[in-house]
């Protein structure tokens, strides 16, 4: 986890202190007098000092434009010569900001201000490393680019910003969505990366983390980069460093505000009442005919549409001959609202830092009862106890409440019958004249309580001791402590709870963990002869996990008065369900890591890690996992000094093994639960048979890349190829009967996984009024399996009614990737005339106007063997890019993310295109093939079994690209002479617009976000303020 330290030149105001900084300071002035080229004779004079007024021998002193520069001398002092009135000078110094200075006078002084040390430092496996000494493929985020989205979500703010992170939203408010590192690396127990947050690790729960703590964020993406954290790191690593005080004595006071308002992005297109009614009519007629050959369809249609019909109820033939449409699904949505609140104050002095920080969110979904509310409070402290002494804590306590609308209310609003007038008081929902249990009123189920608040404190604590120079012995203890409570009640006179007989149901669910990490670390780093880097560490960590769970169900209440709150008053005692959980695990680790660079050009790392995990069975409790990488900046020979403009040129590769362990503790070991039946106890397997031999699934991964940079850095390019190699992959196995078990989970899966990154960032413009910048990046992540468990060339995800269906998703076949999908070939639509007899369709009909299936095999019988892959779920290129132009305080900022290509089945859309009229119906079905429409790839109308449906092709299978406008942001910063007037340092105005506007073809809701909740657009207002 990411701890920001301050450079050693700034702990000061003793006197020995000083002397020894200036004699530092002497020592970089004389390494950059043996490289200096010729000094120019003197015209004009000064002196070069820090932001303490103490003297910076060595800074280096540029006149713009021209090759005339000079160093300064041991007390700061420097000279020039031939130096035009007006010129503009460059003073710079490692560790200091660049500083231009107009030379109208003789005597030019500077002072330079220290560089952020935050953002060039971070905590790995607690202890501080350079930014600069990370080795592999690592991707930077700035704190302020995250909080160009406005989201109080740090994964959505993530989206499109980083080269091989592929982040999918989440509508729901205070969902994290998903997020994935150079894609599907397991078959089954993949996973979002692991957060190292000041140095605590942890995999879950990131909706807790507040984006306006982040000073940075480093994105760990290759083995030799995430080696450190060994069995855990084969999803990769997102490292976040917190923000920090200043040694400055200058204290800070911040406050960042916005509040928006919120609106679906999108809409689904449905039929209304007129149309509905007539697909029906269409659909039984159909029927009607293919039932009755040679029948009067006219004469029929009259029928079911007159009085006494057998198809509509009366109110729903009042509907039609009104032209009354019912919107069910505004009973139960509304105008989102959101707002976050952020103040915090910032400061140190002599001894230490502080940083403090108090967040407030709260989200107002877009479906009525669907709430986020989030409170946190965080403290970053450091303090010197002696001059080589040094502890630190980095602390924040986290409370949310979430409201959830019941599960079923949104999809039963958005499909009801459009003809049904909207009635709070009914139970149930309907098409006819018969009501579907299976079609709760989404009125009445908003009564329905569904609410979640969980507490969450971690905390992160070191002692550094720096005996020596460059020696740094640290131990950090760290904490993640967390306590949830979720609680709902169903009322009486619920169709879920009348369908049931609960006559009210209350649930409590209890969930608590306690974990713990002790980091120890002995790092030394030195210079040597002023060409030899090298920095060497070594230590240990140990880290436990617990958790327990505790789940009750009463039913039976005789008032909803009191709702959950009231257990003892169920009388369905036997009806009650108690339920409880315990989980311990612990792992322990040794580490090495050893770093050398010489000249500034070459660099080598070797990483080890030796991890020990309770998950695993006796035989396989260790692993070893090591990495390599080196690196050379090109750019710093001395064959190409003539190329002035090009700062950096850096070719990297790196090979490591990292591990896996993500899957449930004990799941070595063959489980059993206590059972009750008939007053008698016993205990009951879970079904999965024992695996002593159970081990880490491994990752084996090379990378090769190259950094560029021009101008000053001004453009910037970094290009990564990487080749995966996963083995050991854990995988659920059929066991057979005389077993005595279901299941055995076993190491037998292998995939490989291949592809490259590509991020470019440029300075196009910048001037003293007008800046504009760019950034983009693209990635691409091709996996295939390589090996199933014996011969196996494929092993199907089965389900359906029957339970021996073969699933579209989650299959895996040898040679494909992990996230195929698999269906029929769609093969156009039967026509008249056309003779359907040459293919045994089996128990299907296809007639004219249905889907007819084509014969892959060629062997005239539609069956499993004619599905196919017709492609997987995973994006063949993916990314973002966004762009800045500021001018004279006015700033216009665009962020874009894309996905192209990859493939996604929408259920809702499907089953809108399945309707026969008695159920919601999507409008593409107004283009259905008729006898006199029949250029058309939409199926008749039929109500009733027995034909392909859309779903089972791969017509249904939908193209998910998309080019998304994550945000765009107008603003207007306040000039420093009007906001000093008002005793204010910084003041800042803003408008954003998030999800404007969406490119795809993908017919559901979002190609991200699925259509179990719907992508909202927002607008909102904002305020930064600084003192």
């Amino acid at each position: 986890m990411l701890n920001i330290q301050k450079n050693q030149l700034n702990i000061l105001l003793t006197k020995n202190q000083i002397i020894m900084r200036i004699a530092i300071r002497y020592l970089c002035f004389l390494v950059v007098m043996m490289s200096a080229g010729t000094l120019y004779s003197q015209t004009i004079t000064g002196k070069v000092t820090d932001n303490e007024n103490l003297p910076l021998p060595g800074a280096t002193v540029v006149v713009k434009g021209t090759q005339t520069s000079t160093v300064t001398d041991i007390d700061g002092s420097y000279k020039l010569s031939n130096v035009k009135t007006g010129a503009i000078l460059e003073f710079s110094f490692i560790g200091f900001n660049t500083l231009s200075i107009t030379a109208n006078n003789p005597v030019v002084n500077a002072s330079l201000k220290p560089s952020s040390q935050e953002l060039n430092e971070v905590i790995i496996v607690g202890t501080v490393m350079k930014k600069g000494d990370l080795t592999g493929a690592v991707s930077s985020v700035s704190g302020d680019k995250l909080r160009e989205v406005p989201t109080p979500n740090v994964v959505q703010a993530l989206q499109g910003r980083a080269s091989g992170v592929y982040v999918q939203q989440s509508a729901v408010p205070g969902q994290s969505g998903s997020i994935r590192i150079r894609g599907n690396n397991s078959l089954n127990f993949g996973g979002n990366p692991i957060f190292v947050i000041d140095g605590l690790v942890t995999d879950g729960n990131f909706e807790n983390i507040n984006p306006d703590d982040i000073a940075s964020m480093e994105v760990l993406k290759d083995a030799s980069a995430t080696a450190l954290y060994g069995s855990r790191a084969a999803n990769g690593v997102i490292v976040i460093t917190t923000k920090k005080g200043s040694r400055s004595g200058e204290a800070k006071i911040q406050y960042d505000t916005w509040t928006g308002v919120s609106e679906f992005a999108r809409n689904i297109p449905l039929m209304n009442g007129q149309q509905l009614f007539d697909l029906r009519v269409d659909a039984y007629a159909n029927r009607y005919m293919d039932e009755n050959p040679g029948a009067d369809r006219a004469a029929y249609i009259n029928q079911i549409k007159s009085n006494g019909s057998t198809v509509f109820a009366p109110y729903e033939l009042e509907s039609y001959r009104t032209g009354k449409s019912y919107n069910w699904l505004d009973q139960v949505t509304r105008s989102g609202f959101q707002s976050n609140h952020n103040l915090s104050f910032s400061g140190g002095g002599e001894k230490g830092t502080y940083f403090v920080s108090f967040n407030y969110v709260d989200q107002q979904g877009l479906l009525k009862n669907s709430d986020f509310k989030r409170y946190n409070g965080k403290i970053n402290l450091t303090q010197d106890l002696k001059s080589w002494l040094q502890f630190g804590t980095n602390t924040t306590f986290s409370r949310s409440k979430t409201d959830y609308q019941e599960g079923s209310a949104f999809g039963v609003a958005l499909g009801a019958n459009p003809l049904l007038p909207i009635d709070s008081k009914a139970t149930y929902l309907r098409y006819g004249e018969v009501f579907d249990q299976n079609l709760y009123n989404p009125i009445r189920s908003l009564d329905i309580i569904n609410s979640s608040t969980r507490n969450r404190l971690t905390s992160s604590n070191f002692l550094s001791a720096k005996p020596l120079k460059g020696l740094d012995i640290r131990t950090t203890l760290s904490v993640d402590i967390a306590d949830q409570a979720n609680f709902d009640y169903v009322p009486s006179y619920t169709g879920q709870s009348l369908r049931n007989s609960m006559n009210g149901e209350a649930h409590h669910y209890r969930y608590s963990q306690f974990n713990y990490q002790w980091d120890n670390t002995v790092s030394y780093n030195r210079v040597f002869a002023a060409k030899h880097d090298v920095s060497v560490m070594g230590g240990f960590s140990v880290l436990s996990n617990s958790g327990n769970s505790t789940d009750v169900r009463a039913r039976g209440f005789v008032s909803d008065d009191l709702t959950y709150k009231a257990l003892s008053g169920a009388y369905q005692k036997d009806n009650a369900q108690l339920s409880s959980n315990f989980t311990d695990y612990s792992n322990q680790s040794y580490f090495g890591r050893v770093n050398y660079t010489f000249d500034g050009k070459y660099n080598i790392t070797g990483t080890v890690r030796r991890d020990g995990s309770s998950k695993f069975g006796p035989n396989n409790k260790w692993g070893t996992f090591p990495s390599v990488a080196g690196s050379w900046d090109i750019a710093k020979e001395n064959f190409l000094s003539g190329f002035e403009k090009l700062n950096q040129l850096k070719f990297r590769v790196g090979y490591g093994i990292v591990g896996n362990q993500n899957v449930d503790a004990y799941r070595y070991f063959a489980l059993y639960n206590a059972q009750v039946s008939n007053n008698s106890g016993t205990y009951v397997s879970d079904n999965y048979i024992d695996n002593f031999n159970l081990r880490w699934e491994k990752q084996k991964q090379f990378n090769v890349g190259l950094d560029t940079g021009f101008f000053q850095n001004r453009l910037t390019a970094s290009a990564n190829y990487f080749h995966i190699n996963n083995d050991d992959l854990l995988m659920l196995r059929n066991m057979p009967v005389s077993s005595g078990y279901k299941y055995k989970l076993d190491n037998i899966g292998s995939t490989t996984n291949e592809g490259i990154e590509l991020e470019v960032r440029g300075d196009i413009i910048r001037n003293k009024d007008f800046k504009w910048n760019v950034s983009a990046n693209i990635s691409s992540a091709k996996n295939k399996v390589t090996k199933l468990y014996g011969d196996a060339t494929e092993i199907y995800n089965l389900g359906g009614y029957s339970n021996n269906e073969i699933q579209r998703t989650g299959n895996f076949f040898l040679g494909k990737s992990v996230n195929t999908v698999y269906v029929f070939e769609y093969d156009g639509i039967a026509q008249q005339g056309e003779d359907l007899t040459k293919v045994n369709y089996g128990s299907r009909t296809v007639q004219p106007g249905d889907i007819k299936i084509k014969d892959r095999n060629g062997d005239g019988v539609i069956n499993d063997k004619d599905r196919y892959v017709v492609g997987d779920l995973n994006p063949d290129y993916y990314g973002g890019f966004s762009t800045d132009f500021n001018y004279k305080g006015f700033a216009l900022n665009a962020v874009f993310s894309y996905s192209i290509g990859g493939k996604r089945p929408s259920g809702t859309y499907e089953s809108y295109m399945n309707s026969g009229g008695m159920s919601a119906a999507h409008t593409d079905l107004l283009d259905r093939w008729t006898p006199t429409n029949t250029n058309t790839d939409v199926p008749r109308a039929y109500f009733g079994g027995g034909r392909y449906s859309l779903g089972e092709t791969d017509k249904a299978i939908q193209d998910a690209s998309f080019l998304r406008l994550n945000a765009l942001t107008f603003s207007y910063t306040l000039q420093d002479k009007v906001a000093e007037s008002v005793f204010l340092k910084n003041v800042r105005f803003y408008v954003t617009g998030s999800n404007l506007f969406i490119v795809t073809k993908y017919k559901g809701y979002d190609p991200e976000g699925g259509d179990s909740y719907p992508i909202s657009r927002m607008v909102v207002l904002g305020l930064n303020v600084s003192l």
